[in-house]
Order: structure tokens, then C-alpha cells, then sequence
């Protein structure tokens, strides 16, 4: 599987209903805090919103994966395909935020970026 044709994969599962992952054991609620659509949905019972959900996220990896596994069965290849779908998948996420279709999540990103003061080099971690 090739970079373009996961991205595109990966942008009809994120760009989708977003939906969370809920674990019975714990009884809680995954949530994806860090990524988002760059322009709301235009349809669909969630028009108006970027939330990516933690579940689209999960979904895009492990298909990306069973794609490279259902590949290297069919062509006899024996490869860690774990590591190889999780290489994909973050390039496919830096492409998707190159191409402006998802971004960090803005509050996530001023709550994590470093303030210099003065002209003295102190900085503070904000």
C-alpha cells in the first residue's frame, strides 16, 4: 500500500461521523484531544463540527494494517506489519496536516508552547 492511497483511506474514516471509544472495563471514554478537522462537516448529523473521533482514529490505523497483512499473505512477505502501519499512519497524519484537511487542536497547542521573556534566553514552559 502506498502513502496515497492510505491517505485516502484515512481521510474518509476521519472526515466521517466521529465517534468515541468506550471501555467496559473501565467505564470510560476515550477522546481524541489532540487532532480535528480544519473545516467543519457541511452534513450529516454533525454539521458544523471538527471533532475527529477516537474510534475514526483507531479504525484508520488498523485498517491501514490489515491491508499491509492481507498484502504480505498474498505475496508469501513476512514483515512486521505492526510497525510498518504505524510508520504509514504518522506520515499520513503529516500529510493530512500539510494539505490542510486536519489539524492540532488549537487549545492543545497554545497550552504547549514556550514563552520567551526578555532578551536574557529565561524561558517559561507554559
Amino acid at each position: 500500500m502506498d502513502q496515497e492511497a492510505a491517505c485516502k483511506i484515512v481521510w474518509n474514516i476521519l472526515q466521517s461521523m466521529p465517534i468515541e471509544v468506550f471501555d467496559e472495563e473501565e467505564g470510560s471514554i476515550w477522546e481524541n484531544d489532540t487532532y480535528e478537522l480544519v473545516r467543519p462537516r457541511t452534513e450529516g448529523d454533525f454539521e458544523g463540527t471538527r471533532i475527529i473521533g477516537s474510534a475514526n482514529i483507531v479504525t484508520a490505523l488498523n485498517i491501514i494494517n490489515q491491508k499491509l497483512v492481507i498484502h504480505n499473505v498474498a505475496n508469501d512477505e513476512i514483515k512486521n506489519t505492526a510497525d510498518l502501519s504505524y510508520k504509514l499512519f504518522a506520515d499520513v497524519i503529516e500529510e493530512l496536516q500539510a494539505k490542510k484537511l486536519i489539524r492540532k487542536i488549537p487549545t492543545k497547542v497554545r497550552s504547549t508552547f514556550k514563552l520567551i521573556e526578555g532578551t536574557n534566553g529565561s524561558s517559561t514552559q507554559s
